[in-house]
């Protein structure tokens, strides 16, 4: 079987990846866990499961741990702490999947590429990193049909006359705060976006992920990069 580690900075990000997962890959070759890294503080990092593991048998080909590292500065370091436990596991691949904001801005991204690669393994292990360009929500803001099935009148036509972007055609990696944008559009029928885990799955289960994984890579270079990376690994 076949192993991937895919390190997120928090929910959001670990349920987006989890459902991208069992949309583009067959329910009965697949394998995924949940882990949380914790501490620090005064101790080494620790990453621990989250949830049960199914039962592994002959037709499951890949086995994916995603780990919630709970702060997006800490992707980077996780990844790194665990790299030779990881090795030693026979992991053949590693993405980081964290946002730019709030700790950088927009002209600060290739600083941030940069801190996320320096002075990290590239062997045994192959490790990408995708950047949220501002926050992960930019892609559910461009991946704008899922509106109607949060509420029907929600449409990106309406939020382009009352809130004045355009989810359609304008470049969702320019917006400053998508996840505001996110709760902004949900307000038009009273609705919000947090981070609350009932609120990320409603947003979770509406999007469509055909349209993500055909449109996204054309939209978003770091989305293109994680679907390359799923793409190598099940071939």
């Amino acid at each position: 079987m076949k192993k991937m580690a895919i390190f997120v900075e928090g929910l959001t990000e670990l349920k987006f990846i989890d459902r991208l997962l069992r949309e583009i890959i067959t329910e009965r070759h697949l394998q995924i866990a949940h882990a949380r890294a914790s501490g620090g503080a005064r101790g080494s990092r620790r990453v621990m499961s989250i949830s049960a593991i199914s039962e592994a048998h002959e037709e499951r080909k890949y086995y994916f741990l995603i780990v919630d590292s709970s702060s997006d500065n800490r992707v980077g370091s996780d990844i790194r702490e665990n790299y030779d436990s990881m090795a030693a596991q026979g992991y053949a691949s590693i993405i980081g999947l964290r946002d730019v904001r709030p700790d950088f801005s927009f002209a600060e991204i290739p600083k941030l590429r940069g801190r996320l690669s320096y002075r990290l393994k590239t062997k045994p292990i192959q490790v990408i990193f995708a950047l949220g360009v501002m926050e992960i929500e930019a892609w559910f803001l461009a991946e704008h049909s899922h509106f109607s099935r949060i509420h029907p009148e929600i449409t990106p036509y309406r939020i382009k006359e009352e809130l004045d972007f355009d989810p359609i055609s304008g470049d969702m990696q320019l917006r400053e705060n998508p996840a505001k944008d996110l709760s902004d559009s949900y307000a038009l029928e009273g609705l919000a976006y947090a981070k609350r885990t009932a609120q990320i799955q409603r947003t979770i289960d509406a999007l469509d992920y055909a349209a993500i994984y055909c449109e996204h890579p054309k939209k978003f270079p770091d989305a293109d990069n994680i679907i390359r990376t799923l793409e190598a690994f099940i071939t």
